[in-house]
């Protein structure tokens, strides 16, 4: 976790209006097909280190369960080891740069992982959970904060679930794990 939260300033210099759709599809999309045609496209203007640092953050962010799912601990433990507060049916923290993860639970069930900042709210899993990993406008968040996809992992981490996202080398090694669904993925397109 700590290598892909560590990639975010590799991405964001290459994170502009020209790139900012196809790292949009490489860290969202549930098609691998997709995410491989938006990482050969960004190979032509964005630099290896930083696209490693991409695919590391998308296997990340896709290690983040989606919702609806059970905590491995009660609502009591997580509040205590999350630092959470509750207000109404619905438990928050804070990040320092003014996000709040608000965490909707009952008993040990997660029914929604939201983000709010600046009186805008976002679910971290898009409904239906088909096309994307997580909600596309998070994206511009997620890589502009220093502390918001930290946070998310904090929180998932203090529902006792196992957080250990596959992490790549190289653009290569990445290919390589993924070359039997796209290949799969591209026989089904023709």
């Amino acid at each position: 976790m700590l290598t892909a939260a560590k990639g975010l300033c590799r991405i964001r210099p290459y994170y502009d209006e020209d790139t900012r759709y196809l790292f949009q599809v490489l860290l969202t999309a549930t098609s691998v097909v997709e995410a491989n045609i938006a990482l050969d496209l960004l190979t032509k203007t964005v630099p290896d280190k930083a696209l490693v640092a991409t695919v590391n953050l998308r296997e990340a962010i896709k290690s983040v369960p989606a919702t609806p799912f059970r905590m491995a601990v009660d609502e009591q433990t997580f509040m205590r080891v999350g630092g959470m507060v509750k207000d109404l049916a619905s438990l928050t923290c804070a990040t320092p740069d003014g996000y709040s993860i608000v965490v909707t639970t009952a008993g040990n069930l997660v029914l929604d992982l939201i983000v709010k900042c600046e009186g805008e709210k976002y679910f971290w899993t898009p409904i239906p959970r088909t096309d994307d990993l997580v909600e596309p406008e998070l994206v511009e968040h997620i890589l502009s904060s220093e502390y918001l996809f930290e946070g998310v992992v904090d929180v998932v981490k203090s529902m006792g679930v196992v957080f250990n996202p596959t992490l790549y080398l190289s653009i290569d090694d990445w290919h390589l794990e993924y070359a039997r669904e796209t290949i799969e993925g591209l026989d089904g397109l023709f």
